[in-house]
């Protein structure tokens, strides 16, 4: 199987939007396709009528909520990328669902929150759970990279770093 895709995790956070950017530069750059997944938390942003339970690595858009799927679609036009970006909604455990399409990804991109001195990624927290499960290296971008114009010296250099996890 030919791998050339980059999945991207995507919330309204500030750590997923600049993980989202992140991925959109890279992608560009490889020329990858870029693939942001949306993970709904069931029965939040779906329709009354499209109610399932369970895991679904695809949930058609018309099953969204129009105001939902509008605000989830507005954080993903804020990036754009010149490779075709896909917006892809899926439903069940954020990391879970990640982490097997992880399986058809050159590389899997996470946000994350500034980083815990000496504890980098929780324990239970969606990024470890990529990491230690990914199929694919996995990419998490500090939320502080969202603006990387800021200053990169002194106490707070660290969290501009964009750290690489390979499996």
């Amino acid at each position: 199987m030919i791998k050339n895709h980059v999945i991207v995790g995507l919330d309204d956070s500030a750590a997923s939007r600049a993980a989202h950017r992140w991925a959109a530069a890279y992608a560009q750059t490889t020329g990858k396709h870029l693939r942001a997944v949306h993970v709904l938390d069931w029965p939040i942003g779906l329709c009354a009528s499209a109610f399932k339970s369970g895991i679904r690595l695809l949930v058609p858009k018309q099953e969204i909520a129009e105001p939902y799927r509008r605000g989830i679609q507005g954080v993903f036009d804020d990036t754009n990328s010149a490779s075709g970006p896909v917006l892809q909604f899926a439903q069940g455990d954020v990391g879970d669902i990640l982490v097997r399409l992880s399986a058809i990804a050159d590389v899997l991109v996470v946000g994350t929150r500034e980083p815990v001195r000496g504890h980098p990624y929780l324990v239970g927290s969606v990024n470890h759970y990529c990491i230690s499960h990914a199929s694919c290296p996995v990419v998490t971008v500090p939320e502080a990279w969202l603006n990387p114009e800021h200053d990169l010296s002194g106490d707070n250099a660290h969290y501009h770093e964009v750290s690489v996890a390979a499996v």
